[in-house]
């Protein structure tokens, strides 16, 4: 049986029992002014992964990965700016072809969410079918927005793992945590602290 895939940060690998299943379809939900970004580099710097830009140039989140992460040469991070419409219109161009045990980032899904229902739901079938066959996981960036994403309820239904993102500012200090709050076939785990450094991301125990 093919291994789980690392997310990069120690105790979330360990609270998952390892890492993240293959085949998994996970959403990283996060307020846009939280620091959730280094999570999706983080995960892209331990595996093999494809990053789809449904915002930024590729230049933009390569330039971003390098700054976060100095640490990245001789990995494999297949960055492409796509538009959110021709995803859906053809998924198979940006989902087929995937490298076994590999990572598909879509940062963010926002984009898609807004697309027809019907359009949407076979793109996350494909999707999903994409990962199982090839044995790897799908990182979705969902930002939270007011109001809510037209097409948030499938992503999240449809994933198997949710990772919510918070920020707090307690006496001047940014405070920045996430909870597993859905795992399919696991059990999910409380709040943990997220710290940022330029070694990367780690994570504490809620203190």
């Amino acid at each position: 049986m093919t291994g789980d895939l690392s997310t990069g940060v120690d105790l979330l690998d360990s609270a998952m029992g390892g890492g993240v299943p293959p085949g998994s379809l996970v959403a990283l939900t996060a307020p846009p002014r939280a620091q959730s970004e280094p999570l999706l580099y983080e995960m892209a710097a331990a595996n093999p992964t494809r990053y789809l830009s449904t915002l930024r140039t590729s230049e933009e989140v390569t330039e971003a990965i390098t700054a976060t992460l100095p640490s990245t040469s001789g990995v494999s991070i297949d960055v492409r700016a796509v538009d959110g419409d021709e995803i859906l219109a053809n998924p198979e161009q940006s989902l087929g072809s995937l490298d076994s045990h590999s990572l598909v980032i879509i940062d963010p899904t926002t984009e898609l969410e807004q697309g027809d229902r019907e359009r949407y739901r076979s793109f996350l079938d494909t999707c999903k079918r994409a990962l199982r066959m090839t044995d790897s996981v799908g990182l979705f960036h969902c930002h939270e927005n007011n109001p809510a994403v037209l097409r948030r309820d499938m992503t999240l239904t449809r994933a198997d793992l949710v990772w919510d993102v918070c920020v707090e500012v307690i006496d001047d200090n940014v405070r920045t945590r996430m909870a597993i709050t859905k795992f399919r076939g696991g059990t999910p785990f409380g709040l943990v602290d997220l710290n940022f450094s330029e070694g990367g991301v780690t994570a504490d125990a809620r203190r």
